[in-house]
C-alpha cells in the first residue's frame, strides 16, 4: 500500500502513527490492536485500512518516521565543516540519542528487522523499508570511502567493508545488551564510557591519520544533543521519510551527496 501524498492524509497519517507509537509505548508491541488503534484516534478500522493493509504496516512505518536517518541530512546542511570520520560516527550518536527520547524506538527497531515483522508488511512498505537499511549502510560506506579519498583513513575495499560490519555489528550488539535491561549491573561498566571504549578499540584497528579520542566523541556528542534538543520532532514524520524515499528515487542515495559535500 502506497503512502500518502495528499496533505490532509499525511496529517491524517501522522496522527495515527502518533497514536501507535503512544500505544506500543504504554502496553507494548504484543498487545497493540487495530480495533485499539482506531479506538485511540477516533476513527474506524476501515479508515485506517485506507492508509495500512495489516499491523505490521504500522510498525515499519513508525520505525521508519523515527529511523536516525532522517535526521542526517539537516544536520549535515548544518555542519558542513564535519570530517569523513565524523559522518561515520554520526548515525551511532544519533542512535543513541534517539533510543534516549524514545521509549518505543529501541522496540521498533529490533522488532521490525525480525524477518517474522517485515516481511508481513505490504510490498510497498517491505520495499521502503529495505532501502532504508541499506541506506543506513551506505551512510558508512560512502563516509569511509571518503574518508579513504580524503587521506583521513588507509584502507582498502575489503577493509572499508569490514569496518563497515563492524560498526553496525558492534552498534546493534551495544543497544540490545544495554537497553534490553536484562543484563545484572556486576557485569556492565558504565554505559557511555564502554561504548566509547568499544568504539574507539574497534576504529582504531584501521589506519586512520587522526584516532578517535574522547575529546572528538565529546564535541561530536555535544553538536548531537543540542540538535536533537531543537530538532528532535522536526524529521520525526511522513514526509521526512517520502523526502528520502524520493531521494533515492531520483538518482542514487540522498546519503551519497551528503557525505561528500564537504569534500
Amino acid at each position: 500500500m502506497k503512502c500518502p501524498t495528499e496533505p490532509l492524509s499525511i496529517i491524517r497519517c501522522n496522527q495515527i502513527l502518533d497514536a501507535a507509537e503512544s500505544l506500543i509505548e504504554t502496553q507494548g508491541v504484543v498487545s497493540f490492536k487495530f480495533s485499539q488503534l482506531a479506538k485511540e484516534v477516533g476513527c474506524s478500522t476501515g479508515t485506517l485500512y485506507k492508509l495500512f493493509e495489516r499491523k505490521e504496516d504500522v510498525l515499519v512505518c513508525l520505525f521508519l518516521r523515527s529511523a536516525t536517518s532522517n535526521h542526517l541530512p539537516q544536520f549535515i546542511d548544518m555542519h558542513p565543516e564535519l570530517t569523513a570520520q565524523e559522518k561515520v560516527l554520526l548515525p551511532i550518536l544519533f542512535t543513541f540519542e534517539t533510543i534516549k527520547r524514545s521509549k518505543s524506538f529501541f522496540t521498533l527497531r529490533s522488532v521490525s528487522v525480525n524477518t517474522m515483522v517485515w516481511q508481513l508488511a505490504s510490498d510497498e512498505k517491505v520495499e521502503r523499508f529495505k532501502k532504508r537499511i541499506n541506506t543506513f549502510w551506505r551512510w558508512f560506506t560512502d563516509s569511509l570511502n571518503s574518508a579513504v579519498e580524503r587521506g583521513e583513513l588507509e584502507a582498502t575495499p575489503l577493509q572499508v567493508k569490514e569496518l563497515v560490519q563492524g560498526i553496525t555489528f558492534y552498534l546493534t550488539g551495544c543497544l540490545t545488551q544495554f537497553e534490553s535491561q536484562l543484563i545484572a549491573p556486576e557485569f556492565l561498566s558504565n554505559r557511555r564510557e564502554t561504548c566509547y571504549r568499544h568504539l574507539a578499540k574497534l576504529m582504531g584497528q584501521y589506519r586512520w591519520v587522526k584516532p578517535l579520542t574522547p575529546e572528538l566523541f565529546d564535541s561530536l556528542e555535544a553538536q548531537t544533543i543540542s540538535f536533537f534538543n531543537k530538532h528532535y520532532r522536526d524529521h520525526m514524520s511522513c514526509a521526512a521519510c517520502s523526502t528520502l524515499a524520493n531521494a533515492s528515487k531520483n538518482g542514487g542515495t540522498q546519503c551519497s551527496r551528503l557525505v561528500r559535500l564537504a569534500g
